[in-house]
């Protein structure tokens, strides 16, 4: 199945007659995004249009898209904040539950997903923190030189998604101390080396893609109750595993943890249903 991500294009907030951006997706981001994944679906409105470094090449790519949402009325930086959130989640609410050929997630800037309070829903989650690790080119990187990168190497893509997938289940499927030594921490290492080395051989890469993942403990037909308490509880303190992938001296880690979050309605019974991400710099996550 295609992978296909809904990112909002900023970070925003608002007070009163304020409208603040506090930082819009990077060219190093947007080239995160053409290089892992299938469909990238970043909205926009009518009231603000936040424009995208590259934004006309990145669209001609046929793998970036800024669909319009329409809102009406009058609106002051507290609701054009709003509004911005709220297109992300009505474009998201209907790619999920209409296109059911490829496997959506939503992206934000920051440390946590935001969502219109009617479109939330608190449960628990498990977040794993991909620390040092996915490599992305810089903007100094033509996008044509991506594409042609991404189209030779798809197996080693693919691959990674596939392993990050079996990651996941691995979480799902039982606490368990001895993580860090089983096969599938080694088949992860193995696929984001292999993906490492293809890229440096490429490309010069400054610096890696941290990525945070909040996976739903209440998937439909996974997880018994039973099985939800005790993956929560053994997560409830952070489990830290040591990833032998190390550049210069920032070392490459697996962070997971429990936590009751917000989640979108429409992903309830999805596994992945939310990625933070971001240029790596030291101590991002904690």
């Amino acid at each position: 199945m295609e992978k296909g991500i809904i990112a909002a294009p900023a970070k925003v907030s608002g007070s009163g007659t304020l409208f603040r951006i506090e930082r819009g997706l990077s060219p190093q981001e947007l080239r995160y995004f053409l290089l892992y994944w299938d469909k990238v679906v970043i909205p926009t409105t009518n009231i603000m249009h936040l424009a995208l470094p590259d934004e006309d090449e990145m669209i001609s790519t046929g793998i970036i898209s800024r669909p319009r949402v329409t809102f009406s009325g009058s609106f002051n930086g507290e609701t054009i904040a709003a509004a911005q959130i709220l297109a992300q989640t009505t474009i998201a609410k209907q790619l999920i539950e209409n296109d059911k050929n490829i496997d959506w997630v939503l992206h934000q800037i920051g440390n946590e997903i935001i969502l219109p309070s009617n479109e939330v829903i608190k449960q628990q989650a498990i977040r794993i923190d991909l620390v040092n690790m996915l490599p992305a080119p810089d903007e100094s990187v033509a996008i044509p030189d991506i594409l042609e990168f991404k189209e030779r190497r798809s197996d080693e893509l693919k691959q990674l998604h596939q392993v990050l997938d079996n990651f996941y289940l691995e979480i799902l499927a039982s606490p368990d101390p001895s993580l860090q030594t089983k096969a599938v921490v080694s088949n992860l290492t193995n696929a984001i080396l292999d993906v490492q080395k293809s890229a440096s051989e490429r490309w010069k890469i400054a610096r890696k893609i941290d990525i945070s993942a909040e996976i739903n403990l209440n998937v439909k037909d996974i997880l018994s109750a039973a099985a939800v308490g005790a993956i929560f509880d053994f997560y409830n303190n952070l489990f830290t595993i040591p990833i032998g992938i190390v550049v210069g001296i920032a070392a490459s880690l697996i962070k997971v943890r429990a936590k009751v979050c917000s989640t979108f309605k429409p992903s309830k019974e999805k596994q992945v249903f939310s990625y933070i991400s971001q240029a790596h710099r030291e101590n991002l996550l904690k």
